[in-house]
């Protein structure tokens, strides 16, 4: 499956008119984002770990790239992460559930996968790869 169809389905969400869909709408946005992150990582040869820490390690690459538009991606999908955590878990945060806070989250996360896949798959890919390669290098000497 494409993780770019989690994104079409979170802007579907996010013209409802219930909490359950503007929660829903954050939470597909991120997975899209992440999904669509990972998916390119292994295009590019980097193994992203299918547990929990796989998101961590993603935000990582992306922040530790040397190409300053992924940088802020891997910021950005941070800060995604933490709203998608408050729309599943955070029942009592009502801000997700504004349509309007919920709009801008799937607007900004169509913007994080147009970035992602700009960097990853044009001419700035060689830059990025060696970018990763050489922050992996660096981490696997501190340990």
């Amino acid at each position: 499956m494409d993780p770019r169809e989690f994104q079409k389905l979170a802007i579907k969400l996010v013209k409802g008119d219930s909490p359950a869909e503007f929660r829903s709408a954050v939470s597909r946005a991120y997975y899209s984002v992440f999904n669509v992150g990972v998916e390119l990582m292994k295009e590019m040869g980097f193994q992203i770990s299918e547990s929990p820490s796989g998101h961590g390690e993603l935000e990582h690459r992306l922040s530790n790239s040397k190409h300053i538009d992924l940088e802020k991606v891997g910021s950005q999908l941070g800060d995604l992460r933490s709203r998608r955590i408050q729309a599943d878990y955070r029942l009592e945060r009502r801000e997700v559930e504004r349509r309007k806070n919920a709009q801008a989250i799937v607007q900004q996360a169509s913007s994080m996968i147009m970035v992602l896949d700009r960097c990853c798959t044009g001419l700035d890919r060689p830059k990025v790869i060696e970018g990763i390669r050489e922050y992996l290098g660096k981490l696997s000497q501190r340990h």
